[in-house]
């Protein structure tokens, strides 16, 4: 190639990979399409009234966990799950836990640290396959209860939780378990 041409080769050639990388960023930047109200961009469960807490108790998700493959199956199990809370209703929490789970949480004592509960604002932030059939999910949420049934470092009757769950799948579904990821929970007073 002569020298002649180089030059207008090469500009032709660095407008071209400028024109793919603008697309491509536009093409990345662009928002899923909500279905529902289950995808959500990221906010502060404090955009609800103190008088509305803990919130609506859908379950949605941010963009990066509707992404990741399980996340719908993520949202369906959690969705039961704290609807079974709200409900009090201990054999549909126990139909979305691990077996290990049930048999470490009889019904008296579940019905006893949840009678009080609601649960709301519920935000799936992130999810991290671990293995193969096990999952990390990033989450937050809102609780309100009676203050007895607070944690006892913090006596409040509500609270804003920032949690890790383990989920398993388990009998063909994903269910939550417990492991080390929910030792690791951060509350504080709404």
């Amino acid at each position: 190639m002569s020298s002649r041409l180089l030059l207008p080769t090469v500009l032709v050639v660095a407008a071209l990979t400028a024109g793919a990388g603008v697309l491509a960023r536009e093409a990345y930047r662009r928002p899923l399409q909500a279905v529902g109200d289950q995808i959500a961009l990221p906010t502060a469960s404090s955009s609800v009234p103190r008088s509305a807490q803990p919130g609506p108790p859908t379950v949605q998700l941010s963009i990066d966990a509707a992404l990741h493959p399980d996340g719908q199956r993520v949202r369906e199990v959690l969705q039961r799950y704290f609807d079974a809370i709200n409900d009090h209703d201990y054999e549909a929490w126990a139909k979305t836990v691990t077996a290990d789970r049930v048999n470490r949480t009889p019904r008296i004592r579940w019905e006893a640290d949840y009678e009080s509960s609601r649960d709301g604002t519920i935000q799936v932030h992130r999810v991290e396959t671990v293995t193969a059939g096990r999952l990390r999910v990033l989450m937050t949420f809102v609780s309100t209860q009676d203050v007895a049934k607070a944690p006892a470092e913090l006596q409040a009757d509500c609270i804003r939780w920032r949690v890790v769950y383990p989920l398993q799948e388990e009998a063909g579904s994903l269910r939550v378990d417990l492991g080390t990821e929910g030792s690791s929970s951060q509350f504080t007073a709404c």
